[in-house]
């Protein structure tokens, strides 16, 4: 099984989206994440059958039910890392130990964080250029590409217990 940790701010959404939303009005759930990013992360598990796996914020906000229901349209069904004191990366570790069966993962996510050792970094696909100041563009084509060719890349080592 293959694993994709995703970030919800700036992968899902970007500042070029926020601005169209403003103009636009568009309402709910939908005026945060944007639809045509979804799509591009149906591409991803439909070419690579990897589970999606929260790591967001938003996992635990009252919009992580609005936001597991907005992918779901689009049969994408997502499970989340634990809470463990907003450390991303040792959340990410504990998602894995306890899911051992994964042959392969990568990171979605447009920062980096202080908990991402080594080993996470390897796994990282950063996107966007906001690094947490703001959203950037967004998953992208070319991200989408990246993201297939390194979850069929079966030769990066997952984490050793």
């Amino acid at each position: 099984m293959d694993a994709l940790f995703l970030d919800i701010d700036g992968v899902l959404n970007s500042d070029e989206y926020f601005d169209k939303v403003k103009k636009l009005s568009i309402e709910g759930i939908e005026s945060e994440i944007d639809v045509n990013k979804i799509k591009l992360l149906k591409r991803v598990v439909e070419e690579t059958g990897a589970v999606v796996v929260l790591t967001s914020s938003w996992r635990y906000t009252r919009k992580a039910q609005d936001l597991k229901d907005l992918l779901s349209r689009y049969e994408i069904y997502v499970d989340s890392t634990p809470f463990i004191n907003n450390k991303r990366g040792l959340e990410i570790k504990k998602w894995l130990e306890d899911n051992p069966n994964v042959e392969n993962y990568v990171i979605l996510d447009d920062e980096i964080f202080d908990s991402y050792d080594e080993e996470l970094m390897d796994h990282l696909i950063k996107i966007s250029s906001g690094n947490g100041y703001n959203f950037g563009e967004g998953l992208l084509l070319q991200d989408v590409d990246k993201i297939i060719d390194r979850l069929r890349n079966k030769n990066i080592k997952k984490i050793q217990e």
